[in-house]
């Protein structure tokens, strides 16, 4: 757990006063005044809400009551590497996520199946499967190829959707997958952004995009 020394030090590295910290993490500055001058006992949902805010603003705690600004990790992935890498890093890093999910904006199966093969996307599918580990999909309206479970894919209208470099937001890491003849995924591990990108496609979920299956429904019923 964070100590008082830590969080002085997190606020200057921000330039952060006491009260912007309050703010920041929705606590009182006499709250944070109190704790910074070790005049109450801090209770350890109050430390952690603190260190969330840190966190979320690019501060790590390091062992030793150390702590410095965090870098966000860039990797970069061409060729045949590109699609084994994301798998990897999906796979890898999402079990050890809170909500162990994996969220994709912009995904067209039959493209990634011709640029990647059919098997090894099969496989990432089952392998995340067993370890527990769920997707939603925002594909395009009309889309009907479903390799995963259909519950797990909304379509988008088509001016909302792109295929050509889809997006998939896992734990604290951004990943963008792009290009046909050669492949190429940047993997970014910032969780401000995985944060920030995971609201935006929560929003397209639930407002903009619908269900497949129920649009199939309602064009069976209209035909009858």
């Amino acid at each position: 757990m964070i100590d008082y020394r830590q969080i002085r030090a997190a606020r200057a590295l921000l330039n952060w006063s006491q009260a912007d910290l309050a703010r920041a993490s929705g606590m009182a500055t006499s709250s944070i005044k109190n704790i910074e001058n070790e005049s109450t006992s801090s209770r350890k949902e109050t430390l952690t809400q603190i260190r969330d805010t840190f966190d979320q603003n690019g501060i790590e705690f390091t062992p030793g009551s150390g702590v410095r600004l965090k870098n966000d990790i860039v990797a970069v992935h061409d060729g045949k590497r590109a699609t084994t890498a994301l798998h990897d890093s999906i796979y890898t890093h999402v079990q050890g996520s809170a909500d162990r999910e994996v969220c994709i904006i912009g995904m067209d199966e039959t493209f990634s199946v011709e640029s990647d093969g059919l098997l090894p996307i099969v496989n990432h599918i089952d392998r995340l499967r067993r370890a527990g580990v769920s997707e939603r999909i925002l594909i395009c309206e009309g889309d009907t190829r479903f390799l995963n479970s259909p519950d797990s894919y909304r379509w988008l209208p088509r001016n909302y959707f792109n295929r050509n470099a889809p997006i998939y937001i896992y734990g604290d890491r951004v990943a963008i997958h792009s290009g046909s003849l050669r492949r190429r995924t940047v993997i970014i591990e910032s969780r401000p952004l995985a944060q920030h990108l995971k609201r935006i496609f929560c929003l397209l979920w639930d407002e903009i995009a619908f269900a497949p299956c129920a649009m199939h429904e309602e064009r069976r019923a209209a035909r009858r």
